[in-house]
């Protein structure tokens, strides 16, 4: 993912840096882009799509992450994330989050990300096919035709 265009995702979550965030540089720490990336999961999928309304509902694991870190976020700074469903396969998905700040009225991206998870059994921990139900939810809601 190298560009961003905001009118290409559908989902938004807003929130302010704390504190607890920032390291000794004064800026958001590397290890809290993975907490916000996973509220913007969690958001798009309880908001979007209706689903982990409970921890008893989650049936997805988190493969892989890579973020590309743009500029330093600083303390107080309210930041946007933007998340889409970029991938759809038989057993896994693809997230694209973009985490931006806003100078005027421009949103300025501070890190990119690219999130895959897999859907698994929770008793056997085996990945199992996403539920046809769940893939007709995230093609409406991100307009993907089949």
């Amino acid at each position: 993912m190298t560009e961003f265009k905001i009118e290409n995702y559908q989902h938004k979550l807003n929130l302010t840096t704390r504190f607890m965030d920032i390291d000794v540089f004064g800026h958001v720490n590397n290890a809290r882009y993975l907490n916000f990336l996973e509220e913007a999961r969690i958001s798009y999928s309880q908001e979007a799509l209706g689903l982990f309304k409970t921890v008893d509902d989650f049936n997805v694991l988190v493969a892989r992450i890579e973020i590309d870190f743009k500029r330093p976020i600083q303390f107080g700074e309210k930041i946007e994330i933007f998340t889409r469903v970029s991938r759809i396969g038989t057993k896994s998905f693809t997230f694209e989050s973009v985490i931006t700040t806003k100078k005027e009225s421009q949103h300025i991206p501070a890190a990119l990300a690219i999130q895959t998870l897999v859907t698994v059994d929770k008793l056997t921990g085996k990945s199992t096919p996403i539920a046809k139900s769940v893939v007709s939810m995230i093609r409406e809601y991100e307009k993907i035709k089949p």
